[in-house]
């Protein structure tokens, strides 16, 4: 493999070396909650937020000067000469844009890094709804070609930085580290030290603040809650990224480092960072098709108060990364693979397993797992593997309470075709396999009703018999890449039995204002079909300890449950995602209520109520015409941050067979529900 490392460093953070003024426009700025001013020499951004503060940014218009004059709280400097930070890694995709395994580093054309070049000539101000965006041309980096946007928010003191960036390369697999660089003179020391302090909440939610060591290196950041603020001017400044859009989806939860910050000579740096390779060759990286326009970006909280203060106030853009309760419905969490019960077997009587106090610390009433995939011996046909199924059941039993329930599952990937999550509403007992000889169907002494499978047939008629359910895990792409495409005649995929498919965050493509593009589309195709398939959002993750990142991998199902039911009657889960009757969230954009209903044959009516942290981007009603899918997008970019919000949308959808709605904030947040199919 060959590794190409390319370093911008002329012009790395210069905005242009002919000290020419960058010219302005605020034409589009419409009067309301923010104000826009130029003159000049500068461009100031004027606002408030809900606790009275009046807030300005200034926006240098010298291109020789440092972008950010300054961040001001009641006309105190918070922020003052800074300037955005830029660099990625580039590499080839092998297997398409779905692919997972996919390994750009394994590319024989290598990798590239890169450090952005700026010089901005011309800079845009326009409202768009109560928020208003500052644009400056002149981005580059590397391959990427484009602008730097910043967002105000009204109400919040919220800034979104983000990079607008195309490349024109074929098979561009990427990812970013973004940031922001600050001047702190007041940090200086002797000797050339630096007293700037760092704040975040170390890898088990410690509160920790920190000196930088002398030196002008990058210093990785372990934390949680994806966050970390310093001390600046007349109050503190914290960064974090768009919580799950920017996490492209990995099979470990391991805390590479998410964060970074720097101390030297008068400047403190913060921001955000990809980890290169997880040394399994199994890290995706994320998409960018040419010529879409990918979003970069990152969030910036400054602060009149301390450095835990405002880091306490990013915490509540996620909940504290707790998926909060909702009245009426229970929150399910499928397809993990915690090599649950060969740990349980070798551990003593009453062992609480590392995985349960982090789930249900994000929230999550009920998980199904699934063991035996690469732990215990699910190729067994002996009474080994009748052994770990027993304790398998008894375990997850031992597991549940009233407040928790562990449901066993198994990734079972034989027969039926790609990777497939096989659940029954109570303990079943079934070979893999069965040697010749051995019949379909036996009973034991001890076990009861054992089944020997060794066919597609076998497995469906057990699934018939013990009222089980199955789902495609990760559709068209890992274990299941062309899949469920290549069984839908199939008798059993057409079974209600067969849920549907899984629903996670990948590939990640961040031109799209959505997450888990791949997912949506297999869904709505097989609709499309006629063939009435649901989604459960999946995790797929290996192991789970207190100090990994959960939240930005995790979406939940919100199932429509009074309450969470005991072991024995978890089938009631079962049925309700059957029916269809939720919605899945990222966590941060619930629906409380909702329902679609055709008002005549080419109309859908929607009513919802959405809450949400972030502002709301788009909210989407998606419907299907047995050919083709639509998409109808209603615009949210006047929704203000920490909101409740009923809404009624009538959508003309011309031979609409199903439909279904999304809502999305603007960090990539969201949720969506099941379709609704008329006449069902």
């Amino acid at each position: 493999m060959r590794a190409h490392l390319v370093c911008a460093l002329v012009a790395c953070f210069a905005f242009c070396a002919y000290g020419a003024n960058i010219v302005a426009d605020t034409s589009g700025v419409q009067p309301g909650p923010i104000a826009v001013a130029a003159s000049s020499q500068s461009l100031d951004v004027r606002w408030r937020d809900s606790a009275g503060h009046q807030w300005q940014a200034t926006f240098s218009l010298d291109a020789a000067k440092p972008l950010i004059t300054s961040i001001a709280a009641d006309g105190k400097d918070i922020v003052t000469l800074a300037h955005p930070v830029y660099r990625c890694s580039t590499g080839k995709r092998s297997g398409g844009w779905d692919a997972f395994f996919d390994f750009p580093p394994a590319n024989p054309a290598g990798t590239r890094r890169f450090m952005q070049e700026f010089h901005p000539t011309e800079v845009s101000a326009r409202t768009v709804g109560d928020r208003v965006e500052v644009t400056f041309n002149g981005m580059k980096l590397g391959i990427f070609e484009g602008q730097l946007r910043y967002v105000f928010y009204p109400g919040i003191p919220l800034i979104q930085q983000v990079a607008l960036l195309s490349t024109r390369e074929p098979d561009t697999a990427y990812f970013y580290d973004a940031g922001l660089q600050m001047a702190s003179k007041q940090d200086i020391r002797a000797g050339g030290n630096m007293g700037s302090s760092i704040a975040y909440f170390d890898a088990n939610g410690k509160f920790t603040e920190i000196t930088s060591p002398y030196g002008s290196e990058r210093h990785t950041l372990t934390v949680r809650y994806r966050a970390a603020s310093a001390k600046m001017g007349a109050g503190s400044i914290a960064v974090f990224p768009p919580p799950h859009r920017y996490m492209f989806a990995r099979d470990y939860t391991t805390n590479q480092g998410y964060l970074w910050y720097t101390a030297w000579r008068g400047q403190v740096g913060l921001g955000v960072q990809e980890y290169p390779d997880d040394n399994t060759g199994i890290d995706p990286w994320m998409n960018a098709p040419p010529g879409t326009v990918q979003e970069m970006g990152l969030f910036l909280l400054p602060g009149a108060e301390n450095a835990e203060a405002t880091l306490q106030r990013v915490l509540g853009y996620t909940h504290g990364d707790r998926f909060p309760h909702v009245d009426g419905f229970i929150t399910f969490a499928p397809h993990w693979h915690l090599a649950y019960t060969v740990q349980a077997m070798e551990k003593p009587s009453g062992w609480v397993p590392p995985f349960k106090p982090e789930m249900q610390a994000a929230g999550i009433d009920a998980a199904m797992i699934n063991d035996f995939h690469g732990d215990g011996h699910p190729a067994d046909l002996t009474d080994l593997r009748l052994h770990e199924l027993d304790e398998y059941y008894k375990m997850c039993r031992a597991q549940s309470d009233a407040k928790y329930l562990l449901i066993p599952a198994e990734e079972a990937n034989v027969y039926l075709g790609g990777h497939w999550a096989l659940v029954f509403p109570k303990p079943v007992f079934w070979m893999q396999d069965r040697a010749p000889g051995q019949s379909f169907k036996t009973e034991d002494p001890k076990y009861g009703t054992v089944y020997r499978v060794n066919s597609a047939e076998d497995v469906w008629a057990m699934v018939k018999a013990e009222d089980g359910h199955v789902y495609q895990t990760h559709p068209r792409t890992k274990g299941s890449t062309g899949y469920p495409d290549k069984i839908l005649n199939t008798t059993y995929f057409r079974d209600p039995r067969y849920l549907g498919t899984g629903w996670k965050s990948m590939p990640s493509d961040l031109s799209l204002p959505q997450l888990g593009q791949r997912g949506f589309k297999t869904l709505d195709d097989l609709n499309n079909l006629g063939l009435h398939k649901h989604m459960l959002g999946e995790i797929d993750v290996f192991q789970l300890s207190a100090t990994d990142e959960l939240y930005g991998l995790l979406n939940l199902n919100y199932l429509r449950l009074p309450k969470l039911p005991d072991f024995d009657h978890y089938n009631e889960i079962l049925q309700s995602v059957q029916k269809g009757d939720g919605f899945i969230s990222t966590g941060e954009v619930l629906l409380p209520t909702f329902a679609l209903s055709g008002q005549e044959s080419d109309e859908v009516q929607v009513k919802a109520t959405v809450t949400s942290t972030f502002p709301l981007r788009l909210a989407a009603v998606v419907w299907g015409d047995g050919a083709a899918t639509h998409r109808e997008t209603i615009d949210l970019a006047s929704t203000p941050a920490f909101d409740q919000h009923d809404y009624t949308w009538n959508v003309k959808t011309p031979g609409w067979k199903w439909a279904r709605l999304e809502v999305w904030d603007v960090a990539g947040d969201g949720a969506f529900t099941q379709p609704t199919w008329q006449n069902h």
